[in-house]
C-alpha cells in the first residue's frame, strides 16, 4: 500500500488452498487490521464477522455491508448463532470466504488472547480449511498514516488446517490448536501471561 507508506510484507501465501473458500482467523490489535487482511487476500473475496456495533459507524458500516459483512452480537448467544448459520450458507454458496478475529474484539493490552471457539463451528458445517494468519506491528499504522511515518507491516499464514483433521474435534480443541499456532508466532512478549498462568 505504497499510497498509504505501508509496506506489507507477506508469508506462506504459497500454503493457500488452490481453490475454494475458507474459515480464515488471524489475531487482532488494531482498527487497520481487516483492511491489511482485505490487501493480502484480495484474490479471495473475504466476508468479515464483526461486531454489531460496527454496522452504525461512519464509513465502516456501509464498507462491512459492500465487503458481505456478518454483524454478530457477541452478548446473545442465540443471535450469535443465527450469524454463524449465515456464514456456513455464504460458503456452502460458494458466495465468500470467511474472516474472523476469534478472540472477539481488540483487548486494551493488544496481547493475544484465548478465542471464543464456536467461530470455528462454521469450518466444520461448512467443511472448508482453517487458514490460520497473524499481523504483526499493525498497532500503529493508524498513528503513522496521521503523521505521515511509514509502516511495516508482517502478515503471514502459519497453518492451513483441513476439514479431515478437526471434523471429529469439539470446536475448543479446533480453538486450542489455532491459538497455539498463532502464540508461538506471536512470541510470549505478545501473548497475554495471565491465560497462561
Amino acid at each position: 500500500l505504497p499510497v498509504l507508506q505501508i509496506h506489507i510484507q507477506k508469508k506462506g501465501m504459497e500454503k493457500l488452498p488452490k481453490s475454494g473458500r475458507f474459515l480464515l482467523v488471524c489475531n487482532h490489535v488494531s482498527l487497520a487490521d481487516p483492511v491489511m487482511l482485505l490487501h493480502c487476500f484480495s484474490r479471495s473475496q473475504l466476508a468479515f464477522i464483526s461486531k454489531r456495533e460496527n454496522n452504525k459507524k461512519f464509513l465502516v458500516g456501509p464498507a462491512l455491508h459492500k465487503l458481505m459483512g456478518q454483524p454478530i452480537n457477541r452478548e446473545n448467544d442465540r443471535e450469535a448463532l443465527k450469524t454463524i448459520v449465515k456464514c456456513i450458507q455464504i460458503l456452502r454458496d460458494d458466495k465468500a470466504s470467511v474472516a474472523v478475529f476469534p478472540e472477539g474484539y481488540i483487548h486494551p493490552d493488544r496481547k493475544l488472547h484465548h478465542f471464543r471457539s464456536g467461530v470455528f463451528k462454521i469450518a466444520q458445517k461448512a467443511e472448508v480449511p482453517i487458514v490460520v494468519c497473524t499481523l504483526k506491528n499493525t498497532l500503529n499504522a493508524i498513528p503513522n498514516l496521521l503523521h505521515h511515518r511509514h509502516s511495516n507491516i508482517e502478515a503471514s499464514v502459519l497453518e492451513v488446517i483441513y476439514p479431515e483433521e478437526f471434523m471429529d474435534l469439539h470446536t475448543t480443541d479446533i480453538a486450542q490448536r489455532v491459538y497455539e499456532i498463532m502464540a508461538a508466532d506471536l512470541g510470549p512478549e505478545n501473548v497475554s501471561q495471565e491465560e497462561n498462568a
